[in-house]
């Protein structure tokens, strides 16, 4: 299916697609500097290099003339085109089909976003106004809650005032209707069915902008007693809460590398309160559970997350969610100790923007933070519980990709619980677990003449399940062997067995014995593609890691002397590294 030219996920895909570094490499020669890459200007003449492309922001600009931008600004001065043009060379790149014409539900789609994205900003306005006209309740409540002038303004935070038609008439006198503000989810129907009326009423305002700094919907928290506490703005043209994360504007201006973490909070005011204290890549959520697509922002910026939800039992069950959904798009994800507060707000208020930092350099790992929910359940110093205890952890290890990271556990478990490495290991690895593994000597030596090579990490496990299951199961044999490549196979002796299973060879008695180790547990889909996956990943991460190494050496040799070809070999280099962390974010 196509996409149109003016629609702004179409704009977004293409900036997603279009890898900044590799765009510019094709008109410019690109050399390495720390995290950026570096040439001479392509837009004025200069000899030294100050033209600077960053891939962790996707921009590029240059220190001597001051131009900078984007991808596709960078293909529209390179090539002297306007921005339609310079979207299909991208789009044709990336290999993204392009509707020629325009949709007329599209193109109404789109000047009805804009129109409402205008309505919006009147609104915020307008709420901004009403804040600073006189004093009031909502400036009493905003400097209750220690929050300056300058941060109020920041954010653009206003009060909707306690009439039950403010906002209405204020919009209604700009020219715009009454199913203009109902749509844009500012007023309601009013019960008697003879007009509209404001959404908002006697609420602090909390403008919502988008990522890229448009005012797509409002927050508004109640000055009494009235419920909801919280209301947000309705699903509109503009606004879904799911895609969206309050602040993101902000935060994603403070997230200087992917190795930065982006902090989510639960509420508005947290994240303003963290801000205002100096903390500023801080999100929130929208009102609701951590979503897929909100996972997926976080990720478009970094590739570390730091959880610091209120500390209430809604709280942890919120963060237990959220670690298992940025920990499927590939986020590092840790959890903040609170230390007796309630929340973030409380927290840095109490004790300082220093604490805070300490206690973000002392977050929790997120598997660490699962076993200590889970001991909470349990009392480990009765039998029952003890037993209870590891067999939910187990359920939790099993599911971690690395394996140094998964014995890490096992053994520190063991020592906790008095429960053997050797038993640990078997609930977690199932028939697959090796006692060599953990420099564990079995309790029974394997039977037969022939010898099975030592499993010797949870990789190796995951590769001769997939072998195992490619021999066994013709029906899935053909998904593995589209996934995946010999070389992808970390042992020697699995990537023999690949190749043969490849070409329908038949098996000798000790690779096949080798796989049988496991037995025939069944699998399901969802197990397979996991399994597929932590392969292909660890793969990608290997060779990565190799050609890091010649990079490291070859920028060695080039600093004790300039050589032309291995400055270009290193930027080949540098190229593939980041074809291949693209593709590990797929993973």
């Amino acid at each position: 299916m196509g996409m149109n030219y003016f629609a702004e996920d179409f704009i977004d895909e293409i900036k997603e697609r279009s890898d900044i570094v590799q765009i510019i490499s094709e008109y410019v020669d690109l050399h390495r500097a720390g995290t950026n890459f570096k040439a001479r200007c392509p837009f004025h003449g200069e000899k030294t290099p100050s033209f600077i492309v960053s891939p962790s922001k996707q921009m590029y600009k240059c220190f001597g003339c001051g131009e900078g931008g984007d991808v596709i600004k960078f293909v529209m001065k390179m090539e002297n085109v306007e921005f339609k043009e310079a979207l299909e060379m991208l789009a044709k790149k990336a290999g993204i089909e392009i509707v020629r014409e325009i949709d007329p539900d599209m193109s109404e789609k789109i000047n009805q976003r804009k129109r409402y994205e205008h309505i919006n900003v009147e609104a915020a306005r307008y709420f901004f106004m009403l804040l600073w006209n006189g004093k009031n309740k909502a400036q009493a409540y905003l400097s209750k809650r220690g929050l300056d002038p300058k941060t109020i303004k920041t954010f653009g935070l206003g009060y909707s005032g306690d009439a039950w038609d403010n906002l209405t008439k204020h919009l209604l006198g700009l020219g715009y209707s009454k199913e203009d503000l109902l749509n844009a989810g500012l007023a309601t129907e009013k019960k008697s069915g003879d007009g509209i009326r404001d959404r908002f009423v006697n609420r602090i305002m909390f403008p919502i902008f988008d990522h890229t700094g448009n005012v797509i919907g409002f927050g508004g928290r109640v000055l009494d007693e009235s419920l909801p506490k919280y209301l947000n703005s309705p699903e509109t043209i503009t606004f879904s809460k799911s895609k969206n994360l309050y602040a993101i504007n902000f935060a994603k201006k403070n997230i200087t590398s992917r190795e930065k973490p982006l902090i989510l909070v639960e509420g508005y005011m947290d994240v303003i309160s963290l801000y205002q204290y100096g903390i500023q890549n801080v999100v929130a959520p929208l009102g609701t559970a951590l979503t897929m697509d909100q996972a997926g922002l976080v990720k478009r910026f970094t590739d570390k997350a730091v959880i610091a939800f209120d500390s209430d039992r809604a709280g942890i069950a919120a963060t237990l969610r959220g670690i298992d959904i940025l920990s499927s798009k590939g986020i590092d994800v840790k959890v903040l100790d609170l230390s007796g507060s309630k929340d973030p707000d409380e927290y840095i208020r109490k004790n300082g923007a220093d604490s805070f930092k300490r206690a973000l350099e002392s977050a929790v790992p997120s598997v660490q933070f699962k076993i200590d929910e889970i001991k909470r359940e349990h009392n480990i110093n009765t039998d029952e519980g003890n037993i209870n205890f590891c067999k939910e952890v187990s359920k939790i290890l099993k599911d971690l990709d690395s394996p140094v990271e998964a014995e890490y556990y096992i053994k520190k478990i063991s020592n906790e619980t008095g429960i053997s490495v050797s038993a640990l290991g078997k609930q977690v690895y199932g028939k697959y677990f090796s006692t060599r593994q953990f420099n564990v000597v079995p309790a029974e030596k394997v039977k037969g003449s022939v010898k099975l090579d030592a499993i010797k990490d949870g990789l190796d496990i995951a590769e001769k399940k997939l072998l195992w299951i490619a021999v066994k199961k013709e029906s899935l044999k053909s998904v593995i062997l589209a996934k995946l490549e010999g070389e992808d196979f970390q042992s020697g002796l699995n990537r023999d067995i690949f190749e043969k299973i490849k070409i329908a060879a038949a098996l000798d008695e000790h690779e096949f014995e080798a796989l049988s180790f496991g037995g025939e547990d069944p699998v399901d889909e969802q197990e397979l593609e996991s399994l597929i996956s932590r392969v292909k990943k660890n793969s990608l991460k290997k060779q990565s890691e190799r050609l890091k190494e010649i990079q490291k050496h070859l920028q060695l040799q080039l600093d004790s002397g300039y050589c032309e070809e291995k400055e270009k070999e290193l930027l080949k280099i540098g190229m593939q590294i980041l074809g291949i962390e693209n593709e590990l974010r797929k993973y």
